[in-house]
């Protein structure tokens, strides 16, 4: 589980740093959209991996959670879900940040033609 959590934690980061690797130097790319569709704003590469940060933190706190899930339940913290679900939860939740980061790398990585 260790080496899921390490990988999941820092997925987002390495991700955004290889997307941004295949941008040409000095390019703009769309950051923002208004709500007809069109791009009412364009940034630089390098404003993704902030962005990656906050979903490496997410995945660090699931893992948290993980950690201490029967901590978190003993003190009644938990609700609405079993001790038995929670785990496969969390995880699920962090696989997912990733595949969710990984659509919105692969987008921004089809704007640049």
């Amino acid at each position: 589980m260790a080496l899921f959590w390490i990988a999941v934690i820092a997925a987002p980061a390495i991700a955004s740093l290889v997307a941004i690797a295949q941008f040409p130097p000095g390019i703009e790319i769309p950051m923002h959209w208004n709500a007809q569709g069109q791009v009412d704003r364009f940034g630089s590469p390098w404003e993704m991996l902030p962005l990656s940060f906050i979903m490496l933190g997410c995945n660090l706190l699931f893992m948290l959670f993980y950690a201490f899930s029967d901590k978190l339940f003993d003190l009644g913290l938990v609700h609405g879900v079993s001790r038995k679900t929670i785990r496969p939860f969390l995880c699920g939740m962090a696989v997912f940040m990733v595949l969710l980061w990984m659509g919105i790398l692969i987008f921004w990585l089809s704007q640049i033609n």
